[in-house]
């Protein structure tokens, strides 16, 4: 068994280890990735300032119940942005190496 092991490890040793290479069709998948990726963005800037807006509006008119839905989305959208962070950095991390 002892014998087994260690001609194994021998073969292993020697065996080649090939660099990475994206799978054909590949550049379709990241092209549509990039598109996904700049329209979350996108709706996350649009999302805080249109919670400001509301925020701002209801305030203004005295409405507190708009006020509170325009903090509300604001705080949705710096969190959405706090994941999009988080998501980017780890995905970027794993398959980028």
């Amino acid at each position: 068994m002892h014998a087994l092991l260690g001609a194994a490890e021998t073969v292993l040793a020697f065996a080649p280890n090939p660099s990475p290479q994206a799978p054909p069709g590949a550049e379709a998948i990241t092209r549509i990735l990039g598109y996904v990726k700049w329209i979350a963005g996108a709706a996350l800037i649009v999302g805080f300032f249109g919670g400001l807006a509301v925020f701002a509006g209801g305030r203004m008119v005295d409405h507190h119940r708009f006020g509170r839905m325009g903090a509300i989305t604001m705080m949705a959208s710096l969190g959405g942005a706090i994941l999009y962070a988080v998501g980017y950095t780890l995905i970027s991390s794993f398959a980028g190496g």
